[in-house]
C-alpha cells in the first residue's frame, strides 16, 4: 500500500491524531477516511486542490484519492476513522456517482459551532470509537459496514440539495474543470495528453486551455498534468520498493533516464535524491 493509513488485516479503525506523521508527503489513500478536527489548524492538499482545515471542519477523504499536508500547527488534533475500499464501496452502491464526484470536489465542510450538525459529528465520532472497541465481538465486520454506510447514507441526505444547488452555481466551464480534474487522478498513470483529456471532456484542446487558465490561475493543462504526474511519482517514491525503473514501467515511460530527466527538470532534484531526502526527514 502506498498510504500513511495502511489497514493490515483490518477494514477499519479509529484513531486520535496530530497527523504530524505524514510531514510534507503526498499520500495516496488505499482505503477512505473522515476526520473532525478538535483543534489548531492545517493546509491540506487533495489532489491539486488546496484547503485551510480549522476547528469544527469535517474532512471525507475517499480511496484513491492522493493528499498531502504542508502545514499543521502546534495544537493540532483530529478525531477520525478510517475504513478500507471494499466497505466504501458497499457502503456507495445504493448512492448516485455525482455523489462521490462532489465529495472528490467538496471534501471539507465547516460545521457551524453550537450547530445539531456539529453535534451530530462528534456524536458520530463516539460512535466511531465505540464500534471499534468491539473488536471480538462476533458481529464485528457486519457493524463496521454497517457504521460506515449508515455515515454517507447520512451525508447524501443533507447533501442532495447542496448537489443541486452546486450545480446550478457552476459554470459550464467550471464543471469541465472539475471533470478534468477527475479524469487527472483516474488516467494520469496512463495518459499525459492535453487531446485524450478534452476527447473525454467533448470539447476541444483549445476550449480545455481556456477552462484551465480561468480556474487555475492561468496554467494550462499540460501543466496541470505536469503536476498532476509528479505527484504521482513522488507518492511511489516514497517507498524502497519499486525501483525507478519500475515507477517508470508503471508510469508509462520510455525508460528510467526518461523519469529521471521529467522529475528534475519539474522538482530540480532526481528521483534518487528525492528518496534519500525523505529517508533523512
Amino acid at each position: 500500500m502506498e498510504n500513511y493509513f495502511q489497514l493490515q488485516d483490518t477494514q477499519y479503525y479509529y484513531k486520535e491524531s496530530n497527523l504530524h506523521d505524514f510531514g510534507n508527503l503526498p499520500c495516496r489513500m488505499d482505503g477512505g477516511l473522515v476526520f473532525l478536527c478538535v483543534s489548531g489548524t492545517a493546509v491540506i492538499h487533495v489532489g491539486l486542490v488546496e484547503n485551510n482545515i480549522t476547528k469544527n471542519k469535517e474532512a471525507v477523504i475517499l480511496p484513491g484519492v492522493v493528499f498531502r499536508i504542508s502545514k499543521i500547527s502546534e495544537d493540532f488534533w483530529v478525531k477520525m476513522f478510517v475504513f478500507s475500499k471494499k466497505i466504501y464501496e458497499q457502503s456507495v452502491l445504493r448512492l448516485s456517482i455525482s455523489f462521490s464526484k462532489y465529495l472528490i470536489s467538496a471534501p471539507f465542510y465547516l460545521l457551524p459551532e453550537d450547530s445539531d450538525f456539529l453535534k451530530e459529528a462528534k456524536l458520530r465520532m463516539e460512535m466511531a470509537e465505540l464500534v471499534h472497541k468491539e473488536r471480538k465481538n462476533a458481529y464485528v465486520q457486519l457493524m463496521q459496514c454497517n457504521f460506515v454506510q449508515d455515515y454517507f447514507l447520512y451525508l447524501y441526505d443533507k447533501c442532495k440539495s447542496i448537489l443541486e444547488q452546486v450545480e446550478k452555481q457552476y459554470s459550464v466551464k467550471q464543471k469541465h474543470f472539475y471533470a478534468f480534474l477527475s479524469l487527472l487522478d483516474k488516467h494520469i498513470r496512463t495518459e499525459r495528453n492535453v487531446a485524450f483529456y478534452a476527447e473525454k471532456l467533448f470539447i476541444t484542446s483549445r476550449y480545455l486551455g481556456k477552462i484551465t487558465s480561468e480556474n487555475a490561475l492561468g496554467e494550462s493543462p499540460k501543466e496541470l498534468i505536469d503536476k498532476r504526474l509528479v505527484l504521482e511519482i513522488k507518492v511511489l517514491l516514497q517507498h524502497a520498493e519499486p525501483s525507478i525503473q519500475q515507477i517508470a514501467d508503471d508510469l508509462n515511460f520510455p525508460d528510467q533516464s526518461y523519469l529521471s530527466r521529467y522529475f528534475k527538470h519539474h522538482t530540480g532534484i532526481s528521483p534518487s535524491e528525492y528518496r534519500s531526502e525523505i529517508k533523512l526527514r
